[in-house]
């Protein structure tokens, strides 16, 4: 006989067991035993015997789940609900506790419950979620989830030459809204940048996020499936706390939706091959156009895509408070030709700086290079191979140590036409004069300026340092024209008439007339 399980007080209840019931099937079908000689002789329920030894369906079945009762909430839980719900966009320090769920319920709905009723809540439910969450994970398309990946374009600058260029598409399965920027590469700046942007554009950031394994994003693929990432992803996922998810190598048809959004992109935005002459300005018209595009239906849904994505966007983190400047760190010493190697390219600077440590940030489309916490140089990052990038300022002040090797610099072409003519007519002591003076100019950065006061002097036909230096000082600083004085009181007329007819003795040619006796008369 099975033991008894204690059921309240007073009141058992047998367990049956596998084996006891093909005891009762046994005794029913093969020694034909009657139900109620069968409960009597296995000490059972008749209708516990009945139940059994009449069953057919012996396949196994999901055990019931025990429901929670929480009488006390009542409707109070579809409030709790709502909070939660809207607290997965938040950030994790302004989200409930529990503690303030319960305070809220008092306060704003009158509840007169008690802390542990909603504490046993809450808590189950946070659970329940988090079982769920892992066992829909791998679930197609579900709301606030999104893909991404780059695709290549050709493009002409503002001078008509073709170049190719890189685009960042980020789509949402759930509604196919989709949105695209274009950049000059596809390294890990270009990738946060994109995604920067694309995440202010639509207010919000979608809770987990399908990459290829990317270089910009995946140092290395463990043996696990687990994976390195960069330092500078990882930064950037904590900060606006999205969670990434990987496709398996050479398995880019999982995510076959970013795929096709590639191609439409492709298509769609860069036919006929587009002019970009200036890449901010573009992108911020590629944007508008990516908005427009989804006022047509889901290729599935039969809905328009904009209805889609509205009610998709009402799942998406919010943003976080603080802007996120989207650079790398990188130290490099200055050679002694005044260069610094980024990537395969070559930045000039003072040669000055040869020898020194430079920092580095590096932007997207720009290069910060910094001595000391100072910044020396701001170069726009080049997306060629193996060039050489420099500027003829970095060396005027240089040259003015050694002002005969003016035309021989590297760099002599790329100074302005007017300084460079008047420059080479220059020689010695005034050409040295002239460098100090365009050091000036430049260090003030007023070269513009600089430029018309050459002008000006020119046109006056004073081609000396002087005067160059006068025109430039009083474009700056405007002519000066005093107001005239202007008195309180009237100056009084003085009246005075004296007798000069005395000094005519001064000249005289008569006898007897001395200095002594000129200067008694004048006494």
């Amino acid at each position: 006989m099975l033991p008894l399980i204690q059921k309240g007080k007073g009141c058992r209840k047998k367990v049956i067991k596998l084996e006891q019931i093909e005891y009762i099937k046994y005794l029913y079908e093969v020694e034909g035993e009657s139900l109620r000689g069968i409960a009597k002789r296995c000490k059972l329920n008749y209708r516990t015997v009945e139940k059994y030894a009449k069953q057919v369906d012996w396949n196994e079945t999901q055990p019931p789940i025990k429901k929670e009762k929480y009488p006390v909430l009542g409707g109070y839980i579809e409030i709790i609900d709502n909070w939660l719900e809207n607290d997965k966009k938040e950030p994790r320090k302004q989200r409930h506790t529990i503690q303030r769920i319960h305070t809220r319920l008092v306060v704003e709905h009158g509840f007169t419950g008690g802390y542990g009723s909603v504490k046993r809540y809450v808590r189950k439910k946070r659970e329940t979620e988090k079982r769920n969450k892992e066992a829909t994970l791998p679930l197609a398309h579900p709301k606030a989830q999104a893909q991404i990946d780059f695709g290549s374009f050709k493009y002409y600058d503002a001078n008509k030459t073709a170049h190719t260029g890189n685009y960042l598409t980020m789509t949402f399965p759930y509604s196919n809204a989709g949105f695209t920027q274009v950049f000059k590469g596809e390294n890990q700046e270009c990738l946060l940048e994109g995604m920067k942007r694309i995440f202010t554009h639509i207010g919000g950031i979608p809770e987990y996020i399908k990459f290829d394994n990317l270089s910009a994003v995946v140092v290395k693929i463990l043996s696990e499936g687990e994976r390195i990432l960069t330092e500078g992803f990882r930064r950037f996922m904590l900060h606006y706390r999205f969670q990434s998810q990987f496709c398996n190598p050479q398995a880019g048809n999982e995510k076959g939706s970013v795929e096709n959004k590639i191609g439409y992109s492709r298509r769609n935005f860069f036919v006929p091959v587009p002019t970009i002459a200036d890449f901010e300005i573009y992108n911020k018209a590629l944007l508008t156009l990516c908005d427009e595009d989804h006022d047509r239906n889901h290729y599935q849904k039969q809905i328009s895509i904009m209805e889609l994505w509205v009610e998709e966007q009402k799942e998406l983190f919010s943003l976080p408070e603080n802007d996120y400047q989207v650079f790398r760190y990188e130290s490099a010493r200055i050679d002694n030709t005044g260069f610094i190697k980024v990537d395969t390219n070559r930045y000039g600077i003072n040669p000055e700086f040869a020898g020194k440590l430079a920092q580095l940030k590096i932007f997207h489309d720009k290069i910060e290079i910094y001595h000391d916490r100072h910044l020396l140089k701001t170069y726009e990052r080049s997306y060629n191979t193996n060039e050489e990038i420099g500027d003829w300022k970095s060396y005027i002040g240089l040259l003015r140590k050694k002002p005969g090797g003016l035309e021989h610099m590297r760099y002599f072409d790329q100074i302005p036409k007017l300084w460079k003519e008047y420059l080479t007519q220059t020689k010695g002591k005034e050409r040295k004069s002239a460098l100090m003076l365009l050091t000036e100019i430049i260090n003030e950065d007023k070269l513009d300026e600089g430029i018309i006061a050459l002008e000006i002097a020119n046109l006056y036909g004073r081609n000396d340092v002087a005067s160059i230096r006068q025109c430039y000082f009083s474009l700056n600083n405007g002519e000066f024209n005093p107001d005239p004085i202007v008195f309180d009181t009237e100056v009084p007329m003085l009246v005075f008439s004296p007798d000069l007819s005395i000094y005519d003795n001064l000249t005289s040619d008569k006898e007897g007339s001395t200095y002594e006796q000129n200067d008694q008369k004048i006494g």
